[in-house]
């Protein structure tokens, strides 16, 4: 499973993520919009593992209760990652942010796990495959970010298309994450 830590937002976080997603709909060319059900902020991104390392993880994470840092952050900006053609809205890292990273982060090294090393960029990814955005700046209403919960989440799909879910510390992940 291809798997991540990820902070995922309240509802009413989401709802104001799902607003700027359509006001910037006629800014884009030709893009995907991320499925509202799928709208977070990756902590540590880490790749392709097996459901009894996934358990580990999903464990020791939720041990170390990143969510209990308080995740004070103000979505201020959207953006484009150029390169990978993704449509962004965030924000610099506040130093809470930047500790639950960390945190997460040293939770991976102690467990010899894998993980994508680039510095923290704290991003809500909006679009996928976009060829160009012209619209990157600031936004006129910032989003408060509040956390439902930080864990570790893995890529799955469902009849709707693709979906992250929870990876529950026990759980038998191989029949299908809850």
């Amino acid at each position: 499973m291809r798997a991540f830590v990820a902070a995922w937002p309240d509802a009413a976080t989401r709802d104001a993520l799902v607003r700027l997603q359509q006001s910037l709909a006629p800014r884009l060319a030709p893009a995907r919009p991320m499925q509202p059900r799928n709208l977070h902020l990756t902590l540590a991104f880490i790749g392709e593992i097996d459901s009894s390392t996934a358990a580990i993880i999903a464990a020791a994470v939720e041990a170390a209760e990143p969510g209990t840092v308080p995740l004070g952050w103000k979505i201020d900006r959207t953006g484009c990652f150029e390169r990978a053609r993704v449509v962004w809205a965030g924000a610099a890292a506040t130093p809470s942010l930047a500790a639950a990273s960390a945190q997460v982060r040293g939770c991976l090294d102690r467990l010899a796990v894998g993980y994508d090393h680039k510095p923290f960029v704290p991003h809500v990814t909006l679009y996928r495959d976009a060829r160009r955005f012209e619209a990157a700046g600031p936004i006129d209403e910032p989003i408060d970010w509040h956390t439902e919960l930080v864990a570790l989440f893995a890529a799955t799909r469902d009849p709707d298309g693709p979906c992250y879910r929870r990876v529950v510390p026990g759980a038998d992940q191989d029949r299908g994450l809850p």
